[in-house]
């Protein structure tokens, strides 16, 4: 339930933050800031904190940059927009899906 909540919130950050100016480094920060956060009150549980955890994390951050820094070159208008934030939610979400089997064959 988690992905399907964070992909749906960074598709409509994408969209709601059209036609201004980012602040890249910061939003990523914040944005999975809150999604760690959103992760544990849903788990009701505080994080095990371990490497493959923290990969983790960095793995997304990282497609969260690459992906408000692409938004300002792809989006040009509204309907590219919102065509480019469906996709990258859905790749969030399939990524997030997945990342516990990347990291586990990284750290290997």
């Amino acid at each position: 339930m988690i992905n399907i909540l964070s992909s749906l919130i960074l598709a409509l950050w994408l969209v709601l933050s059209m036609n201004r100016s980012r602040q890249i480094f910061f939003e990523t920060s914040i944005y999975i800031i809150a999604m760690i956060g959103i992760n544990c009150i849903m788990q009701h549980a505080w994080p095990d904190v371990n490497s493959a955890w923290l990969l983790g994390w960095i793995v997304q951050w990282f497609f969260v940059f690459i992906a408000i820094w692409l938004f300002d070159i792809v989006a040009l208008g509204t309907i590219s927009a919102i065509i480019y934030s469906i996709v990258v939610g859905v790749i969030y979400y399939y990524l997030q899906l997945n990342i516990p089997a990347l990291v586990e064959h990284w750290i290997k």
